[in-house]
C-alpha cells in the first residue's frame, strides 16, 4: 500500500474542520453586514428629514419660526428643532434640527444638524 495515492482520513478531517471554521467566520459577517445596512438606511432617512426641515426654515421668513414642537413622522422618527436669534436686532439665527429613531437592538439614535442664517 505504499504506492496508494489519495488523502488519509486525518487529512480530510483537518481540511473539513478548517473549512468549517472559515465558513462560520464568513457566516457571522452576514448578520453584521445586514444590521449595518439597516442602520445606514434609517440614518439616511433621518438625514433627509433633517435636511427637509432645515430647508423649510431657511426658505421661510426671517427670523424663522421658533416652534419646537416635536413631529412624529411615519410612526418611527421624531423631528424637533430650535431657533436661537441673536445679534442687533435679529440679525443671526442659529437653527438646530434633531431627528431621533428607535434602534432594533434597543435604545434610540439621534442625528442633529446645526446651521446659522443671517439676514
Amino acid at each position: 500500500m505504499r504506492n496508494a495515492k489519495g488523502f488519509s482520513v486525518v487529512e480530510v478531517l483537518i481540511a473539513a474542520s478548517i473549512l468549517a471554521v472559515a465558513l462560520l467566520a464568513i457566516g457571522s459577517l452576514f448578520s453584521t453586514a445586514y444590521s449595518n445596512v439597516g442602520y445606514g438606511g434609517r440614518r439616511t432617512v433621518a438625514l433627509a428629514l433633517a435636511n427637509q426641515k432645515m430647508e423649510e426654515l431657511r426658505d421661510g421668513i426671517f427670523p424663522p419660526s421658533m416652534a419646537d414642537s416635536p413631529e412624529a413622522i411615519n410612526g418611527t422618527y421624531t423631528r424637533s428643532w430650535t431657533v436661537t436669534v441673536s445679534g442687533v436686532p435679529n440679525q443671526v439665527a442659529t437653527t438646530t434640527v434633531s431627528v431621533s429613531w428607535p434602534e432594533a437592538a434597543g435604545g434610540t439614535k439621534q442625528l442633529t444638524l446645526t446651521s446659522m442664517m443671517a439676514r
